[in-house]
């Protein structure tokens, strides 16, 4: 039977094989990583003549795909060989360069041999801009104008980003994408042109920020001596040696460059403004949504523009500020304009992918607030079962106990908090006996002894997705008003499903919120040697499907739930297998459990967490979903990538609680 269904598992990849696409500049279209990854597959068989364009296309793939420098190198490799001398080479190098002189001659060649070619006027634009070349900056940036090199939503985002500012003010960006357009607009339509546009990664070469900040009038900042990143120093440090000025950070921004300096920035339109002092931010929104913006392409589709369309893939960046604003609305009576921003809102979500989350937003149950009651509380040991994940950013180690739970649900018996304990209790309603007497004795609260634990270890289960809001509104409450807690102010709730994944997949130092987007260093070995003591060390991506449990650093297990000794690495639903000990038994409970078992019975995570992937379904902030499936959950639907959905209190669905630091 697995053979069989091993061998069905290669039949996709030969009935539906990927043809080979044009790869467009990222002004004009932007695609999963997985996308550009299979068509950097695909663009390789292409690549056995001197087809110049077929070359270019399976190297911007691979660049898109987050391909390693080596294999980038590589690629440009082979285009040296095969089609040295052409636009195509001189302009994959002139990319792989980047900012460095070898770059502009590189550009320079392929510019010389094919002027009128669009695909690199984006790089030269930004090297024109590297160079403080004024005049090649604004010759690019009018040949993409001219030549439909920007869709015509990404201007209207961009515009908006702009207009997010006060005048003078100075603007960081991260990325080619976002930077190009803001360009295109200052140089060809002259839109804003008082503000100055900063780009991290140019930012990050000291030659370009010296001659940068003397034309621009910035102080220069202080050496980095931390082990903070040289982006979020160089985001943190510049309002501190500047304070003549007004920094903004466009909302594209990566989160671990502006995680330093949290606290100061405030959200404004698409872009958030740094202050040392508290401003209205939602006075600016309103300012800036009703009387700046452009907002009726995000409502009109007028040019066709399709789904990947550069410009709709930035659009989520407005959910932010819009929600601010309906809040603002709804409290102030203003109803009408609460309904009509709630159109966009909506049809933003849904164009982004975000409809779920969105209408959740719109109605979700809302949670009573707990009032406070001073509770013996074991401050200490909270800290230390959480687990850093990314920034300010931390998670439980272990799913919440029936322990940690019953604790809660005395904290509103002993307070006389009736109503809420009533609505917050396990909910066994689902139940007849004898499985109810069970479930009653499981949720049970019991003093251990030496001899019996009883259920106190085992993940809470039964309890409702608003239960686990309020019992993370509860321990918030209780932690911030601990006179001997570590941090000032801290916030504990259920994680993102994008949180959930990168704290599973245990990545030490992520370098960013997507898992396909990570890359990480993998232990390949032959099979049944996995734990050898040499292994050849690879990088991949993330985005490899048969990455699907948290061990996958040993390669050769990344996507088997079982063992070289042939033992199931977590409790699933599983089938028969061959670990010692657990021949005979039941099919329920070859990995040594019937149903729930234990937390910390398997081993843990590379960041220490435990039962990420099994034993019960972890909600996450969208109502009806969990991850990492259960014990009543086969192998396959308990991954890291497992989203698992649910509609009443379960008995394999539990949650894990995330701590966000937000003043430390």
């Amino acid at each position: 039977m697995k053979r069989f269904i091993f061998l069905l598992a290669f039949i996709p990849s030969l009935a539906f094989a990927v043809t080979p696409e044009r790869i467009l500049p990222k002004t004009l279209v932007i695609k999963p990583v997985t996308w550009y990854a299979a068509q950097k597959q695909a663009w390789s068989t292409e690549v056995k003549s001197s087809n110049a364009q077929a070359w270019f296309n399976y190297y911007a793939a691979a660049v898109f795909a987050q391909s390693s420098r080596t294999d980038l190198a590589q690629i440009l490799q082979g285009m040296s060989t095969t089609i040295p001398n052409t636009y195509e080479y001189w302009l994959a190098k002139g990319w792989y360069d980047a900012f460095n002189n070898e770059a502009y001659e590189a550009l320079q060649k392929a510019y010389t041999l094919n002027p009128e070619q669009p695909d690199g006027y984006g790089l030269m634009q930004l090297y024109s801009e590297f160079t403080l070349d004024e005049s090649s900056r604004a010759k690019f940036s009018k040949g993409l104008y001219s030549k439909g090199q920007v869709s015509s939503a990404l201007l209207n985002y961009s515009y908006n980003v702009l207009m997010s500012l006060e005048p003078g003010a100075v603007l960081i960006t991260e990325g080619e994408g976002t930077t190009t357009p803001l360009f295109v607009l200052q140089d060809a339509l002259q839109v804003r042109t008082d503000v100055v546009v900063l780009n991290l990664e140019m930012l990050n070469h000291p030659d370009y920020v010296q001659r940068k900040f003397v034309e621009v009038g910035l102080n220069p900042i202080e050496a980095n001596n931390t082990i903070t990143s040289k982006s979020a120093w160089i985001c943190s440090q510049l309002p501190i040696a500047n304070q003549h000025k007004k920094f903004y950070y466009a909302l594209t921004v990566g989160r671990d460059n502006i995680q330093p300096l949290k606290e100061y920035l405030y959200v404004v339109g698409l872009a958030s403004v740094h202050s040392t002092t508290s401003i209205d931010n939602v006075s600016r929104i309103k300012d800036n949504l009703e009387k700046k913006f452009m907002l009726d392409y995000l409502q009109v589709n007028f040019n066709g523009e399709v789904d990947s369309d550069a410009g709709r893939a930035f659009s989520s960046n407005y959910l932010l500020p819009i929600i601010l604003l309906y809040e603002a609305y709804q409290q102030e009576g203003q109803l009408e304009k609460a309904k009509n921003l709630r159109t966009i809102m909506e049809k933003v979500a849904a164009d982004t992918g975000k409809k779920e989350m969105i209408a959740h937003y719109l109605n979700a149950t809302v949670v009573e607030t707990i009032p406070y009651f001073p509770f013996a509380m074991d401050v200490k040991s909270w800290e230390d079962d959480f687990k850093p994940v990314a920034g300010l950013i931390y998670a439980g180690n272990t799913e919440v106990t029936n322990a940690q739970y019953n604790r809660f649900l005395e904290y509103l018996q002993v307070n006389k908090l009736t109503d809420l304990h009533e609505r917050y209790k396990f909910d066994f309603s689902r139940y007849e006996e004898p499985a109810l007497a069970f479930m009653t004795n499981y949720a049970l609260p019991r003093t251990e002894t030496k001899k019996n634990r009883y259920f106190n270890h085992y993940p809470a289960v039964n309890i409702s997705y608003e239960a686990a809001l309020a019992y993370c509104e509860w321990l918030t409450e209780q932690y911030n008003h601990a006179p001997e807690r570590k941090y000032k102010k801290v916030k504990f709730r259920l994680p993102s499903v994008d949180e959930w994944q990168i704290a599973a997949a245990g990545i030490k130092n992520p370098t960013g919120w997507k898992l396909n987007e990570q890359e990480v260093e993998v232990r390949i070995t032959p099979k049944g040697q996995e734990f050898d003591k040499n292994p050849e060390l690879k990088k991949v991506l993330l985005n490899d499907p048969e990455i699907q449990y948290p061990w996958f650093r040993y390669f050769g297990l990344r996507n088997s739930p079982i063992n070289n000794k042939g033992c199931y690495l977590g409790n699933f639903k599983s089938e028969p297998c061959d670990c010692p000990g657990y021949k005979g038994n039941k099919p329920l409970n070859n990995d040594g459990f019937a149903a729930m078992s234990p937390t910390k019975s398997y081993f843990p995570n590379d960041i220490g967490l435990y039962d990420v992937v099994g034993n019960v379904a972890e909600m996450i902030n969208e109502k009806g979903k969990a991850c990492g499936g259960s014990w009543n959950h086969p192998p396959a639907e308990s991954t890291i990538r497992s989203v698992n959905t649910y509609t009443n209190p379960d008995a394999a669905v539990g949650f894990r609680v995330f701590m966000e630091i937000i003043e430390k």
